[in-house]
């Protein structure tokens, strides 16, 4: 998986390419926690494959972290991708644009 990041004031922008799965969780979350100062995260999803349970648990650990729903925004979110988050209920859970 590629992480490209860049800080936009209190925003950390993530723009994430490949999967999302087990494997790479522990990527991110490393990429996340090397980040201060952040009080809302958003991440492009535009070249997002695949998003699996491991992946959707860090994106709710990061809800619960920066305090809710409107803190933690996903865009570009194509179609597969999106029927998980519908199906999970997850797209509840977080804001997508």
């Amino acid at each position: 998986m590629n992480i490209i990041k860049n800080m936009n004031g209190t925003t950390l922008e993530i723009a994430l390419e490949g999967r999302l799965d087990t494997l790479t969780s522990a990527e991110l979350a490393a990429a996340l926690e090397a980040e201060s100062g952040f009080t809302d995260v958003r991440f492009d999803f535009a070249k997002l494959q695949y998003l699996s349970s491991s992946g959707l648990r860090l994106l709710f650990a990061q809800r619960k972290k920066l305090g809710g729903k409107d803190h933690v925004i996903l865009t570009n979110v194509n179609p597969l991708v999106s029927e998980i988050l519908r199906v999970t209920g997850f797209d509840q859970q977080v804001t997508v644009l």
